[in-house]
């Protein structure tokens, strides 16, 4: 679990790329400036602040867009590129570790565009292969340009609207689902790296405790049990029998795992105002505290993972408020989600 102490060594490879990073910590959002984006009166004053900061050069191409989510695409990529530069190529599969969310969402966009014979392009998010470019994989079976273990997943993609009678899709993103966080866990494990796997890990426990609060706040009669998925910490046939317990209850009984402060506080704003942001939230900031355990460790592939991890969720942030003063949203509302 998180409490676990970890033996990282420093690997002279990553010295350069780790220093590297090390002199841009400097470019990281301060709190402060968070702050007075939050307070800003207006889109060109939130604009302006944005600008004082190392996303200076983005400001111009979000007024123009209207939007900061082209922006977060444009260094997710950044960030991909300088991954496949500097990290061993046995490592390179790190990326789909940081990207998890996202490759999971566009491979699922991937089966929806099969199976609904319709363009999702919209929907999808390039961070590291255009739209077309997996479409094609997906009706040739050509993965020369692609990289493990996305073919892998495609090719499951394939095996399940390939399967005979009417097919619920909903039913094969959930089925979809269970394949990817088991390869994901797999993909974990290859790294070699004790660290990273437990994340992956503690990622499947939190994502079955959200599965378990969305089910709960819906009122999902079907329950949850089968949606859960195996590799965390948390066996999913315990999580199970608290499938007929009450919310209170199974707060109550989770609250003293290492995941307390996401359940207490992740319960406490979904039943006050319907919002997961205060989850989210917390379930980012357990992350970043669960890798400043290596901050004394000098160059390693943890340091290179949390960095980007951090720059991540930055962006998810400024994005948030982005959006939030872009509709005069309530600005108690948007602190909630960032604080």
């Amino acid at each position: 679990m998180a409490g676990m102490i970890y033996e990282i060594k420093d690997d002279s490879f990553y010295l350069f790329a780790c220093a590297e990073l090390k002199a841009r910590e400097s470019g990281f959002v301060a709190d402060i400036e968070l702050e007075r984006m939050l307070s800003a009166v207006d889109m060109e004053d939130f604009l302006k602040i944005l600008g004082e900061t190392a996303y200076t050069s983005e400001t111009a191409g979000i007024k123009e867009k209207g939007s900061f989510e082209e922006a977060m695409v444009s260094s997710y990529q950044r960030i991909i590129n300088y991954l496949e530069s500097r990290l061993r190529p046995e490592h390179k599969k790190l990326i789909h570790i940081l990207f998890f969310e996202e490759f999971l969402h566009d491979l699922k966009v991937i089966l929806k565009s099969s199976m609904l014979k319709d363009d999702f392009e919209g929907l999808y998010i390039p961070i590291k292969y255009e739209y077309g470019i997996l479409m094609e994989a997906y009706n040739t079976g050509k993965y020369e340009d692609i990289t493990e273990p996305v073919p892998e997943l495609i090719e499951y993609l394939k095996e399940l609207a390939g399967l005979p009678g009417e097919k619920d899709l909903r039913k094969l993103e959930l089925d979809f689902e269970a394949f990817y966080v088991e390869k994901m866990l797999d993909t974990a494990e290859s790294l070699n790296r004790k660290m990273i796997e437990d994340y992956i890990r503690l990622k499947i426990d939190l994502v079955n405790i959200e599965i378990i609060y969305r089910c709960k706040q819906i009122e999902e009669r079907s329950g949850f049990a089968s949606l859960l998925h195996g590799g965390g910490y948390l066996e999913p046939k315990t999580l199970a029998g608290l499938e007929n317990e009450s919310m209170d209850y199974i707060v109550k009984e989770l609250e003293s795992t290492d995941y307390g402060d996401v359940i207490i506080k992740g319960a406490q704003r979904l039943f006050s105002d319907n919002s997961f942001s205060s989850f989210e939230r917390n379930r980012d900031l357990y992350f970043l505290e669960y890798f400043d355990r290596i901050k004394y460790s000098v160059s390693n592939l943890e340091k290179i993972f949390q960095f980007f991890l951090k720059k991540k969720i930055e962006l998810i942030n400024i994005n948030i408020l982005y959006t939030g003063v872009r509709h005069n949203a309530v600005k108690s509302n948007i602190r909630s989600k960032i604080e």
